[in-house]
């Protein structure tokens, strides 16, 4: 036998949890309690590992341990051993035909609140086995948590900054000039652009998706923009637009009901026309899972989104 895969056989995985546990709960006896062991056998573990390693995992201050430097290192490479295991067995699960499988899906915030459910309930409704969790955050966190390997993919509607993911352009969603239903516009077929600058506007947060389009179209008309009010989420905007607040522009299948339901009216901006992209994001080299095949499958056959016109005129 190899000696080098005779010395890897001191260590083992359950080792390695004992690590981890005793890592968050800070001593022997609550990790004894929480992983159904004996102290002995706990701190067993702990010596074996820093007899493998040849160093110290951890220090005892104000009678708790706590991580040396050379533990904290370990504690990191710990966690990354452990996604791999959960990848792999989501990928060895693959094998009976899907009559399991996970998926965990990040989403951007417009993305996750109004487009991915119902993606996500046509999906439940062909593969039910399947077990998907779902993050919704902003586009710089899904993109921190794919990087981590937290998260399986990511759906996004601003950019991603890291070469490590790959990006796959997967819709476009069509921007619209909101106004109250008592707004005097409402009674005009559209409006000229600089008749933007008369009104008070309402934005969403910086970094959204809509506001770098409207910051990268509409650069000059943004610069002397009335911004009566930033809000750092849709749901506020659309309120506030609502109240008559001001005006706003926003993603179409972000205010479809109010549109429909006359709480909210759509105007025509003369010349212009905006979109946002939608695009799929994961980790170059992932190990793309039976499971993550077929959802990724599953937005591909809705890869453009759209929704009937409700502008004025």
């Amino acid at each position: 036998m190899d000696d080098s895969n005779s010395k890897y056989s001191d260590m083992n995985v359950y080792q390695l949890r004992t690590f981890c546990v005793l890592e968050k709960k800070g001593s022997v006896s609550r990790t004894a309690q929480e992983l159904y062991l004996t102290q002995p056998a706990v701190s067993q573990h702990i010596k074996a590992l820093e007899s493998f390693y040849g160093v110290g995992l951890f220090d005892r201050v104000d009678k708790k341990l706590v991580l040396t430097e050379a533990g904290k290192t370990l504690y990191h490479y710990t966690g990354l051993i452990f996604n791999l295991i959960n990848e792999t067995k989501r990928a060895i699960s693959d094998f009976s035909e899907l009559k399991r499988g996970s998926i965990c899906i990040g989403a951007s915030n417009n993305i996750g609140v109004y487009v991915l459910p119902s993606i996500l309930g046509e999906f439940k409704n062909g593969f039910p086995q399947i077990n998907i969790q779902v993050s919704i955050d902003t586009t710089r966190v899904i993109e921190q948590k794919l990087l981590s390997n937290e998260i399986d993919i990511g759906i996004v509607e601003a950019q991603v900054r890291s070469s490590d993911l790959v990006l796959e352009h997967w819709g476009a969603e069509k921007l619209i000039l909101i106004t109250s239903a008592m707004h005097p516009w409402t009674q005009l077929k559209s409006i000229k652009p600089d008749m933007l600058l008369d009104e008070p506007f309402i934005v969403g947060g910086r970094g959204s998706g809509t506001r770098r389009v409207l910051e990268e179209k509409m650069p000059n008309v943004m610069k002397k923009m009335n911004v009566y009010l930033e809000l750092g989420s849709t749901e506020g905007v659309k309120r506030a637009v609502e109240e008559n607040l001001g005006i706003s522009i926003c993603g179409e299948n972000t205010v479809s009901r109010e549109l429909k339901s006359g709480q909210l009216k759509a105007i025509k901006i003369d010349g212009i026309e905006l979109k946002k992209n939608f695009s799929i994001v994961y980790l170059k080299g992932k190990v793309i899972t039976l499971a993550m095949k077929k959802f990724l499958g599953s937005l591909h056959d809705k890869s453009t989104i759209r929704r009937p016109s409700l502008i004025q005129g």
